[in-house]
């Protein structure tokens, strides 16, 4: 007699048949009398037609050997691929950077994202769903189903691309990426709703940023771009653009202001690193702080204290220095920058001329005119060729360097006719120095006056306006 052992695995995946002799009665299997066996065992799917003969054939040829098979496989249910969603920029909050092993600088959280236009906000992937599977036994095996697409809209200065198996958001306009909401935006001007603080940290973008509150002291702002900040600076500005405080500026030793482009603000006071290739405009008042532009400062109330203001092309202020004493200074017209590097382009000129020099000797004055050596004998055109093309290099560079030493010279004789305007009075102990000329104010000096130097007394003066 036949015995017919069925076995399925813990996970109803798999089902094998084992085929034995156990009496020397025997009689030929059916394939119907294993499907039957399958069926008492729970086996209704998956089972394998060509497995089924087989293992018959095999064991009705030769029934004294055991003979085992796996007869019936489940299917695999295929699983889901989500939607995969990869911001190209932060979206969550930096709480700072790391610095050594175990500490954390919070007030660095890094430089802010600025996009160009055609950079990517964010790249979908779509998903696929699943299929689901069966095991031997015919329970179907169900799928996780797909996550509905978030659905992210496409704001200010942001498209939305499909493209095969993708959705795609990119810049259309240079700036800062943000998501509010379900929204991504990209906006040229970073905006800062409060104060420059541990929360924010120090902010590095390279657009226009716009604060509404104070930029506290230890914090730095930098930007290539304009600053606009509401209230009070008492930390560090860098831009290389204009920087304009609705408030006023509260300096330190260790706070530096050096501003690109022009500065205006409601008052200055013991700054002692500002430094502007713009005019400075002040609304009040400037004390115990040192200044320096390469345009003006324009200061409608005092300038006082121990105060030491460098503008190259001339200083107006209400009043200057203090009745009850300071060591405010005032400085225009100062060309000892200037002058250097036109000592330094005389330099570079000496052996540039001194060659142009000895070429000509060499070649003569008509050939360089002309700039043709076709006059020259054949056999020493080839070394007069090399000549003149070094020759033509050497005055072109020589003619940069003049333009630049005329433009250098230019400015520093406007820089003698800068002025010092006070309207209502300077006071007695304050300096003044145009040029390289000092002059010391002994007796109060009511204004409006007009300080200057004199060309032909080669000494400061003034005169009322």
């Amino acid at each position: 007699m036949t015995k017919v052992s069925v076995t399925v695995n813990q996970e109803q995946s798999e089902a094998k048949i084992s085929l034995s002799q156990d009496s020397d009665d025997f009689e030929d299997v059916t394939v119907d009398q294993l499907v039957t066996a399958l069926k008492k065992n729970g086996v209704t799917t998956g089972i394998s037609k060509k497995n089924l003969f087989a293992i018959r054939d095999k064991f009705n040829a030769n029934p004294t050997q055991l003979v085992t098979a796996t007869i019936a496989k489940g299917v695999p249910k295929k699983p889901v691929s989500q939607h995969h969603y990869q911001f190209h920029f932060t979206t969550g909050k930096n709480i700072g950077k790391l610095k050594g092993s175990d500490q954390i600088d919070y007030k660095n959280k890094g430089v802010i994202k600025f996009l160009q236009p055609g950079d990517n906000l964010l790249t979908i992937t779509l998903g696929q769903e699943g299929t689901p599977g069966r095991l031997v036994d015919g329970t179907i095996i169900q799928n996780t189903p797909l996550t509905p697409l978030r659905k992210y809209k496409a704001g200010s200065g942001v498209i939305r691309e499909e493209e095969t198996n993708k959705v795609i958001y990119k810049a259309t306009t240079a700036g800062h990426p943000s998501l509010n909401g379900d929204t991504l935006e990209v906006s040229n001007t970073f905006h800062i709703n409060g104060d420059v603080d541990l929360d924010t940290g120090h902010i590095k973008f390279a657009g226009p940023i716009e604060v509404s509150g104070n930029l506290l002291a230890s914090f730095q702002i930098i930007s290539n771009a304009d600053i606009t900040i509401d209230k009070t600076i008492s930390g560090s500005v860098k831009t290389k653009a204009g920087l304009t405080a609705h408030g006023g500026i509260i300096g330190s030793e260790n706070e530096e202001i050096t501003v690109g482009g022009e500065l205006t603000c409601e008052y200055i006071s013991a700054a002692k690193n500002i430094q502007t290739g713009g005019k400075i405009t002040v609304t009040k008042h400037i004390i115990n702080s040192t200044i320096s532009t390469t345009q003006t400062v324009s200061c409608q109330e005092m300038i006082t204290g121990d105060s030491k203001v460098s503008a190259f092309h001339g200083v107006t202020c209400n009043e200057l220095g203090s009745d009850q004493g300071s060591k405010t200074s005032i400085e225009v017209g100062d060309a000892t920058n200037l002058n250097e590097r036109i000592k330094k382009i005389e330099e570079f000129l000496e052996p540039l001329i001194s060659d142009s020099i000895t070429i000509v000797d060499k070649l003569g004055l008509q050939v360089l005119m002309k700039k043709d050596t076709s006059t020259l004998p054949a056999d020493k055109r080839p070394e007069a060729d090399k000549l003149l093309q070094q020759y033509l290099k050497i005055e072109e560079h020589a003619s940069r360097l003049k333009d630049k030493k005329q433009e250098l010279e230019e400015k520093a004789e406007a820089g003698l006719k800068a002025r010092v305007t006070v309207k209502e009075c300077a006071h007695p102990g304050t300096t003044i120095k145009i040029g390289l000329e000092t002059y010391t104010i002994e007796r109060l000096v009511s204004g409006p006056v007009e300080f200057y130097f004199d060309h032909e007394s080669k000494a400061i003066t003034f005169e009322r306006l």
